[in-house]
């Protein structure tokens, strides 16, 4: 699958793309199901070796699926200014995103729900606590944090997952093989 920075994730060196990204660039999986992830996005900076952003879907909007759970990864850039408020930013980011998806056919402004309702909530990562900014609005509900090595972990889901903690994935038999590659 090409990614929208335009390196490639997929074809016939996949595995070893993927492992080298796995290497590079932190992703998580929730920790307890055997459901695959599906990298849906990646954006990568001009002359960067590694992507500043990876998306990775749990089940994500599929007819079959036992888990909707988006989990994005984003390198912080720069000093990023005050860490709480790149979290709650990063929060609303994208929780706009799904209000402009389900806004109007026109695309003019989705209605607005009110003062954001920003929460914490603790998230085990790899077994250790993590305290992640929640924004809950209707119908999305979105969780970030900070991660060792200078990243962000960006989670969302309709609603939110009870009894979520994360993994790090590190074998690319986690995620679902390329599609659309030959």
């Amino acid at each position: 699958m090409a990614d929208d920075g335009g390196t490639q994730v997929g074809g016939s060196d996949a595995g070893t793309e993927v492992a080298a990204l796995l290497d590079a660039v932190p992703l998580f999986a929730p920790e307890g199901t055997a459901e695959r992830g599906r990298i849906s996005a990646t954006t990568t900076a001009p002359g960067a070796a590694a992507p500043d952003r990876v998306v990775v879907d749990f089940g994500w909007r599929s007819s079959d699926a036992r888990l909707d759970l988006e989990i994005a990864t984003r390198r912080v850039i720069g000093d990023g200014g005050d860490p709480a408020r790149q979290l709650r930013l990063l929060c609303a980011e994208r929780d706009f995103m799904e209000a402009r998806a389900r806004g109007r056919a026109d695309w003019s402004d989705p209605p607005r729900h009110g003062a954001a309702d920003y929460s914490s909530t603790p998230i085990a990562i790899d077994g250790r606590p993590h305290t992640f900014t929640v924004l809950s609005s209707p119908g999305a509900w979105t969780a970030c944090a900070h991660v060792p090595g200078g990243f962000a972990v960006r989670l969302f889901a309709p609603a939110p997952p009870a009894g979520l903690a994360l993994r790090r994935i590190t074998d690319t038999a986690d995620l679902e093989p390329a599609r659309g590659q030959g």
